[in-house]
């Protein structure tokens, strides 16, 4: 691969910072009726973003450093991506059950953002199988895994094979 491709692959797992703060300014915004339960609805998913991507960022320079770390951070990586999926699965059970209602129409700009953090956690999931052997089941659950592999198909199944040799 050729230096821009690195650099945009690690663009790609930064984004995840850009989505963090844009959910973080859901919680001024004129459009929101109390501030307090959006900031109780999306700090946690802010946190566990900021978090899985700084472990993101950490294990892929490692990887482009020395591959023989492969091992290693297999564990780790897997680990912050579930963090991500986790993170935005308690959003969701959050959002559900504070009703939509009570946060007026702001809850729907965070959802967006919800799911383009779930778009971008899916997008590294793919760089980071480039890179290591990961399990899927160890990153999703089932639903998330049939819909990642549906939309993906053929990725996935190259990279299972090409790590299966």
């Amino acid at each position: 691969m050729k230096k821009e491709d690195f650099r945009k692959q690690y663009e790609d797992i930064t984004f995840l910072y850009d989505l963090a703060e844009e959910l973080a300014s859901t919680i001024e915004s004129e459009f929101v009726k109390d501030s307090e339960k959006q900031l109780a609805l999306v700090e946690p998913l802010i946190n566990e973003v900021a978090d899985a991507t700084d472990i993101l960022t950490e294990e892929y320079l490692n990887l482009l450093e020395n591959p023989s770390n492969k091992k290693s951070a297999k564990n780790r990586v897997e680990g912050a991506l579930r963090k991500i999926f986790m993170a935005l699965e308690d959003y969701r059970a959050r959002l559900k059950d504070t009703g939509v209602n009570t946060l007026g129409a702001l809850a729907n700009i965070a959802d967006i953002i919800a799911d383009k953090i779930h778009k971008q956690a899916e997008k590294i999931t793919i760089i980071f199988m480039h890179l290591i052997q990961m399990s899927l089941d160890r990153v999703m659950r089932k639903h998330e895994m049939d819909e990642f592999k549906r939309a993906n198909e053929k990725l996935v199944n190259t990279l299972l094979l090409q790590h299966a040799h």
